[in-house]
């Protein structure tokens, strides 16, 4: 019997195609214009070539970078090329190819994202950027033509979680499996997806710390230490008791917090508190008291997982209108003795 080839969807990159006169072809992912496409490329006679899917093509660039991005980068990044490259590739043509694509193609795009922030537009050009330098490094392209791209300027978090507003935000949901995320969140100065990721197997308790090994910490350079006071001791004492196995912070309902679950109950904060919140600031509210209770920017930086102080001096450096300035690396002795004379880590 004869066989017809059928599209089929590839859920990594969101796309339908069809495998047809031994080239697969992009159909989209809109199913019933795929499928509108499919019937037309298949009523056309056997001796018309369909539409060149080459190297050349800008959606089998993309095609080839998520690949890429799937097999040699961590899941969350690859998503993070993904929504926005997806995003770009279904505002163009089809069958554009990368002679054909202009600077003015990505732009448009951008400019018609009128919900999307600066710092959102600026990353969404950063990902189509990145897809066509990787094209050239891998030899796939002579040269990328939206290399030169003119970028919003990067955001930059202004904002900070007073101890009064933490407050508030525990009063809102009082004993509640949201208020250990918060916790450690405020008490540790932990990147969100540390704390998502946290697991038993991370905890040290006898050295009163979190010990995140190189391959799992960001950047993957060195291993990530976060060090407990008493009161992030104490909850992650309670949450390891608890389970044993798989992630710690865990919702109402027994599963791992996930970050759009977390948006979507900082958002239902919003009514109450007054504006929205992300986790982040809790991090950059860390970073903030510690300077004002006059831990140097070295200590901070080091306690925060920086690479080194000028971020921390940078992201907030300031007591009372004077600038942080940076000194030596601290020695162990020295962060033991901020986190005893100090309330913000005792």
């Amino acid at each position: 019997m004869p066989h017809f080839p059928k599209p089929f969807f590839r859920r990594s990159h969101g796309l339908r195609y069809v495998q047809l006169r031994g080239r697969q072809l992009n159909l989209g992912s809109d199913k019933e214009a795929a499928f509108a496409r499919y019937h037309g490329l298949m009523a056309e006679p056997a001796d018309v070539t369909p539409p060149a899917q080459s190297r050349d093509v800008v959606v089998v660039v993309i095609d080839r970078f998520l690949d890429w991005c799937k097999t040699n980068r961590e899941r969350r990044t690859y998503e993070w090329y993904l929504d926005r490259c997806q995003s770009f590739a279904e505002s163009i043509p089809a069958g554009l190819t990368v002679q054909q694509l202009k600077p003015f193609h990505v732009q448009e795009w951008v400019d018609a994202k009128v919900t999307w922030s600066g710092g959102m537009k600026r990353g969404a050009l950063i990902a189509v950027q990145r897809a066509f330098n990787w094209a050239v490094k891998s030899g796939y392209l002579d040269r990328s033509r939206v290399a030169h791209l003119e970028k919003p300027p990067a955001g930059k978090r202004e904002s900070v979680i007073t101890p009064e507003l933490y407050q508030r935000i525990l009063a809102s949901y009082g004993e509640s499996a949201f208020c250990d995320l918060v916790t450690l969140a405020w008490e540790t100065g932990a990147l969100p997806q540390e704390l998502l990721g946290l697991e038993a197997r991370h905890v040290d308790l006898e050295r009163e710390r979190l010990a995140f090994p190189q391959a799992e910490a960001k950047g993957k350079r060195r291993m990530r230490i976060i060090h407990l006071n008493r009161i992030a001791l104490e909850v992650v004492h309670r949450l390891v008791a608890e389970h044993a196995e798989g992630k710690l912070l865990r919702n109402e309902d027994g599963k791992p917090w996930t970050r759009f679950a977390v948006n979507c109950r900082f958002c239902r904060l919003r009514r109450k508190v007054g504006r929205k919140i992300c986790l982040y600031e809790f991090r950059h509210s860390f970073c903030h008291r510690a300077l004002k209770n006059g831990v140097d920017a070295v200590t901070v930086g080091n306690l925060m997982g920086h690479r080194d102080a000028a971020m921390a001096a940078r992201d907030g450096g300031y007591r009372d209108n004077v600038p942080v300035k940076a000194s030596r690396s601290p020695s162990t002795t020295r962060v033991l003795h901020y986190r005893s004379s100090h309330g913000l880590f005792t």
